[in-house]
């Protein structure tokens, strides 16, 4: 089993991690013009040519007419200066930005509902530095994946975040640049900018996607029958869990380090039962790539960038034997919790518990796991 080398780091108000999917290149000189620059060209054309040069795309707009046209839409950061409001109106739906200083840095924020899937709308062109996968925390209620970037020039930082509400079929973008970014907690930005008055009506939220349904095993009397039924771009993996021999099946595995050492990080989960037959025990999920599914003593453990879950085998079923995860306010505050399916944990009401301690230890437990390493499938 391959050790993985993730170090993540919990500290400040909001957890953002820069691990996982890391790729350097050479920087690109050249990006998209910002908002402000664009303008400014505008401005320079109309005033050389007699209002003959192209207009600005941009429109003005006040908060409350963004709220009606972007379902769960975004709001004015707390302690924000300078806020400007437009739109963009684009063949399909409009684009909506909002701009604002905060600390010392100007953020651009926009959103669109794309419907069938996420667009990059952030409008800017870099070769990335840094990449990564993030799990945000309010929005979606902490189930909404993202992805951040980082490009690092001579001169200049510049961070991205995208993210997509599958409920509601809006893409997000917010970005910012300075001289150096260095601790910057863009990921704190985005959870910060989420408004929880503005949800989206009943008519606005798409269809629910369909829940998760495990391969028909039927008349598989072993785990290699099962495995022989996966389609090529499977995987699948032996484990122990609470000493029980388990398989771990996966409809998607990808090359971790560039080695072709596969990882994954969802699974169905079966075993033998009684009559010495597979049955279904349950699926496990991971908060992104940066995470892949691990093992340690017995125990499966799934992790993202603010929780960690540790499962057992119970009576035929994969439980949560130990969850601890943390949420945070509008303002960035956070909040921890601990929970268990099977036990008792100390704690006040709805999981409350009043620091890190125990999700930094589960983090490192995580941390001390071996990777799973999955096969690829034959067919």
């Amino acid at each position: 089993m391959m050790r993985r080398s993730i170090v993540l780091l919990l500290t400040g108000i909001v957890a953002f991690s820069m691990v996982g999917c890391v790729t350097v290149s050479a920087p690109q000189t050249t990006h998209e013009a910002s908002e402000a620059e664009v303008t400014k060209a505008d401005e320079s054309v109309d005033n050389e040519s007699n209002n003959t040069g192209i207009a600005n795309p941009w429109k003005d707009i006040t908060a409350e007419e963004a709220a009606e046209l972007i379902p769960d839409g975004i709001h004015v950061a707390e302690g924000a200066q300078n806020v400007k409001w437009s739109r963009m109106d684009e063949e399909d739906e409009p684009l909506v930005q909002l701009s604002f200083d905060l600390d010392g840095l100007n953020v651009n924020v926009r959103e669109q509902k794309t419907n069938d899937g996420q667009k990059d709308i952030s409008g800017m062109n870099y070769e990335w530095t840094v990449e990564d996968e993030v799990m945000t925390t309010n929005w979606g209620e902490g189930i909404i994946e993202g992805k951040t970037f980082r490009y690092v020039g001579d001169d200049e930082y510049v961070d991205l975040i995208l993210w997509y509400n599958r409920d509601t079929g809006v893409s997000y973008s917010l970005s910012t640049s300075a001289k150096d970014l260095d601790g910057f907690d863009i990921q704190g930005i985005a959870e910060a900018v989420y408004d929880p008055g503005n949800k989206a009506t009943e008519e606005e939220v798409l269809p629910v996607e369909e829940e998760h349904i495990p391969m028909d095993i039927t008349g598989c009397d072993t785990f290699t029958q099962i495995v022989d039924k996966l389609p090529a771009e499977a995987g699948f993996a032996n484990v122990v869990i609470n000493d029980v021999d388990v398989l771990l099946v996966t409809e998607y595995i990808y090359d971790y380090e560039g080695d072709e050492t596969y990882a994954a990080i969802d699974s169905d989960v079966y075993y033998y039962n009684a009559e010495g037959i597979p049955a279904y025990a349950g699926f496990v999920s991971a908060g992104g790539t940066a995470y892949p599914l691990s093992v340690k003593d017995g125990k499966l453990y799934a992790s993202g960038n603010h929780y960690v879950k540790k499962y057992t085998e119970s009576e035929g079923s994969i439980v949560i034997e130990e969850e601890a995860y943390v949420e945070y306010d509008t303002n960035g505050e956070p909040t921890y919790y601990v929970s268990s399916d099977i036990k008792e944990v100390e704690a006040g009401e709805n999981g409350e518990v009043s620091d890190d301690t125990i999700l930094n230890r589960m983090y490192d437990e995580y941390f001390d796991a071996d990777m799973i390493v999955f096969s690829k499938a034959s067919n």
